[in-house]
């Protein structure tokens, strides 16, 4: 892993910890913040012990957005430099869109702008329930436009027309009914929530979830017709590769998979016994 001045990234077994670090600046992007968040997540992404990633920000701030100081430093911009900018950005929202192991937002604050745009491109979004948000673009004369496609995907036409077109603050339930946040508690519940997900997502086969995530991505791109068809197919590999077995052989034999991390083995006994009444129900 590459060293890094304006984000941190911790390991902690199979998951990463990543933290955008630049609290005098309210974790805002600059130049380089763009970048090295692309470099870490093309990092991450090679790593294939890895399952789990966790992107915060230090301080009481999620992200801000763009850095305005760094903005205003070159001014007046031309386009070309301005056009370079725009795809700097979209290059990086898309690396973490893509990473291939699940990526959780432990947004602690607010985020404005671009920090929506981090938010959107996580898949799976816990907020302190004092996070405040806006879409606060307009209100400088700019446009969200590099964010807007992910905003769009996530949270809806409705809601990038609302609050695009108002630029007004809104609070963590509002962005929990658009679908931009996930879980919304209290900001000293934060972090038992992210171990919750964590505990979770270390139940699930390691493969079977990039393989699923992958899914879901190509989905998007697929007419109804392509998808009934990737359906079985895909289905059909999973369950003949060999997590499949094993995952199946330890539900029989009443023990955990070889993949189950062993902080998660009472609630994984749980679910097995839970799952075990259910199908002898059925």
């Amino acid at each position: 892993m590459r060293r890094f001045t304006t984000l941190t990234v911790e390991w902690d077994g199979a998951i990463a910890r990543v933290t955008l670090n630049r609290p005098e600046r309210r974790n805002a992007f600059d130049d380089r913040m763009v970048t090295e968040l692309r470099e870490a997540f093309e990092d991450l992404a090679h790593e294939p012990s890895l399952r789990e990633i966790i992107l915060t920000g230090a301080g009481p701030v999620f992200c801000a957005g763009a850095d305005l100081q760094w903005m205003q430093s070159a001014m007046p911009i031309l386009e070309t430099p301005a056009m370079r900018d725009a795809h700097h950005l979209t290059r990086m929202l898309r690396t973490i869109d893509e990473c291939p192991c699940p990526v959780i937002a432990r947004v602690q604050g607010p985020a404005f702008g671009g920090g929506l745009g981090l938010m959107a491109v996580c898949d799976i979004v816990v907020a302190a329930d004092d996070a405040t948000f806006a879409l606060s673009e307009a209100r400088l004369g700019l446009i969200p436009a590099v964010i807007a496609p992910f905003l769009l995907r996530k949270a809806g036409e409705s809601f990038l027309r609302r609050y695009g077109l108002s630029g007004e603050t809104f609070c963590a339930s509002t962005a929990q009914r658009f679908n931009l946040v996930h879980d919304v508690v209290p900001q000293s519940d934060l972090d038992d929530r992210i171990a919750d997900l964590t505990d979770a997502i270390m139940r699930l086969a390691p493969c079977a979830t990039r393989e699923s995530k992958s899914f879901f991505h190509r989905m998007i791109l697929l007419s109804d017709k392509e998808r009934m068809a990737l359906g079985p197919e895909s289905n059909a590999r999973a369950r003949c590769a060999p997590e499949a077995a094993e995952g199946l052989r330890a539900f029989v034999e009443k023990r955990l998979p070889s993949w189950a991390r062993p902080r998660a083995q009472k609630q994984e006994q749980e679910a097995l016994t839970s799952d075990d009444v259910v199908l002898r129900r059925t």
